[in-house]
């Protein structure tokens, strides 16, 4: 009997892979995001600036001159090659960060048959935002990967190497620089320090290929760019955020209606209240931390908890989110699974969960239909962009995250 089961799951991931493997060939076909990382590459080999070029008609460069740098070499090749490369290379990301959950989770002490189910049924509840990644050959996938295998490593000892990798992830796309302030409030002093001196140092690492004063221009039109009190990123248009959707509800150019629309607002007005929320989601950061600055999480299931948790408000807290950014909710959403699972086993069965974890429960069903709705009715898709459906989905998530009883604690016997 085992045996049998055994060879049919190998079919299984026979069939998988080979699905994966035509998906991932059909893809690099595409001429998406990478295409813009991939001319970066070859324009700052002469000089080109590229804050301002314009790609692929209408597309700006957003990442930091090292990217750029460090693609260059690979644009004496096909770009059709490297972007399969890339594709596959986000693969093997995507399955680092599973690896790297599970052990935090410290799945294998679980029957294989359930390791399973949680793998594939964290691929199912972020299928769109994995897809999205894919299709539009985007770095999200990396970003989770540099930061996590960073915190995974200054955990194990290995600071510098950790803070090697997420400063890395700061400098290509500035995002990952939540969990500095992390490691510093959770009194991780080396790790920070690391990250800190990395990111100076790879700030300014181009300057030897490049020169100082080419390097130096573009870390300011970079700036100019990424400047979050610019006007293109006060008023966003982007489709996900805070940003995005305080802009949805209270400015329309003339002509433009949008259907949640509510009123129009000053510039000013839409300015408070963006960073009124932002500010709001910091200052709830520190409550949802909970315990004294400057002390270790008591567990591996406590850190777990908080980095899902940052990972979660990334893309509130930054403009110019699109929706394949929610893929940061993955840790987030992974930790729940674990949560909710040893709810239903404690309870003994789904139907004696309290009202209010089927409540919660309610809620992540509804927000996984709102996040993969593209997906399931893509006809509609101007729509859901036009509500900021997305954002409204990560908010429900943020809703059940922040209500789940917490216990760090594991226990001491798995069947």
């Amino acid at each position: 009997m085992n045996f049998s089961k055994r060879i049919t799951y190998r079919h299984f991931q026979i069939v998988a892979m080979t699905a994966l493997s035509v998906f991932l060939i059909i893809e690099a076909f595409r001429q998406c995001d990478f295409n813009i990382f991939f001319t970066a590459g070859k324009d700052i080999l002469v000089g080109e600036n590229l804050y301002t070029k314009i790609y692929q008609g209408w597309l700006h460069y957003y990442y930091s001159p090292l990217f750029a740098l460090l693609l260059s070499p690979f644009t004496f090749f096909s770009e059709y090659v490297i972007t399969l490369l890339w594709l596959v290379l986000n693969v093997y990301f995507f399955y680092r960060i599973w690896e790297i959950l599970s052990d935090w989770l410290e799945l294998n002490l679980l029957p294989v048959s359930t390791q399973r189910w949680f793998f594939w049924g964290s691929v199912i509840l972020c299928v769109q935002g994995i897809r999205d990644n894919i299709h539009y050959h985007q770095i999200t996938i990396m970003m989770i990967y540099l930061t996590l295998q960073g915190l995974d490593l200054i955990l194990k000892k290995k600071e510098w190497k950790g803070g090697a990798l997420i400063a890395l992830g700061i400098n290509i796309k500035i995002l990952p620089i939540v969990f500095f302030p992390y490691l510093l409030y959770r009194g991780y002093w080396k790790g920070a320090l690391s990250v800190g001196l990395f990111w100076i140092f790879l700030l300014f690492l181009p300057s030897v290929f490049i020169g100082w004063e080419y390097n130096s221009f573009l870390l300011n039109e970079w700036w100019s760019g990424i400047n979050p009190s610019q006007k293109e990123n006060v008023l966003d248009f982007s489709r996900a955020g805070f940003g995005s959707l305080v802009t949805a509800l209270f400015h329309s150019q003339t002509g433009e209606i949008r259907p949640i629309f509510v009123t129009q607002f000053s510039i000013e007005t839409i300015v408070f209240i963006t960073n009124g929320l932002r500010l709001f989601l910091a200052i709830f950061t520190l409550y949802f931390l909970r315990t004294p600055p400057f002390q270790k999480a008591k567990s591996n299931l406590h850190r777990f908890w908080e980095v899902g948790y940052l990972f979660l408000v990334i893309p509130f807290l930054f403009p110019h989110q699109q929706n394949y950014a929610y893929f940061f909710v993955f840790p987030a959403v992974v930790y729940l699974m674990y949560v909710f699972y040893e709810k239903i086993k404690m309870r003994g069965s789904f139907r004696l969960l309290n009202l209010k974890d089927k409540i919660l429960l309610g809620i992540l069903g509804v927000s996984y239909l709102m996040m993969s709705a593209e997906l399931f009715l893509g006809e509609f898709r101007t729509f859901y962009i036009d509500i900021r459906l997305m954002t409204w989905a990560a908010i429900f998530i943020l809703i059940v995250y922040s209500n789940v009883a917490v216990c760090f604690s594991r226990p001491k016997k798995r069947d």
